[in-house]
């Protein structure tokens, strides 16, 4: 016999709810990236603020999208350093791999890890539950929009090349 019917998701009180509602763009300008930022980090730091996910922020989270940029940074200028010698002598003079590369990687997870927590790349984003508000179109909506257009109600008419 079947249990009791699930409650309404706004009555729901579990504590493993991913579900963060509605997130929108934060309003107005992106703050200033941190100074002495290399031109990829600070591409990204622009990108983080121009994207809706950034919405999620809080006040608090600040020190993470910091140690996030600033980590991009060390990461691009590592790896420019370890790719403008690839390949250095070892201690018995056998060549072997620039020690830097070991270094970048390194600190590629720590970034891997601040972008999960905020929600940079499309898993993250899914992961974290975020609903994007500026992609969010519901069906009432394409339907009022097909209408006021005067769509036609056959979807194959369309692909056939009809009206």
């Amino acid at each position: 016999m079947p249990g009791p019917l699930p409650k309404p998701p706004e009555e729901r009180q579990r504590r493993n709810a991913r579900d963060l509602g509605a997130v929108t763009a934060p309003p107005g300008e992106p703050p200033q990236p941190p100074d002495g930022l290399c031109r990829p980090a600070a591409e990204g730091w622009s990108a983080y603020w121009g994207d809706v996910v950034a919405g999620a922020l809080r006040p608090s989270d600040a020190s993470l999208v910091d140690r996030w940029v600033r980590n991009l940074d060390r990461y691009h200028q590592t790896l420019a350093l370890a790719d403008a010698e690839p390949v250095v002598t070892g201690s018995t003079g056998q060549p072997k791999p620039n020690g830097l590369y070991a270094l970048a990687y390194q600190i590629e997870a720590s970034i891997r890890a601040d972008e999960q927590q905020l929600g940079i790349g499309p898993l993250n984003r899914l992961r974290l539950g975020l609903k994007l508000a500026e992609v969010q179109t519901s069906l009432s909506d394409i339907t009022a929009d097909d209408a006021e257009a005067g769509g036609d109600d056959d979807p194959l008419a369309f692909l056939a090349g009809g009206p």
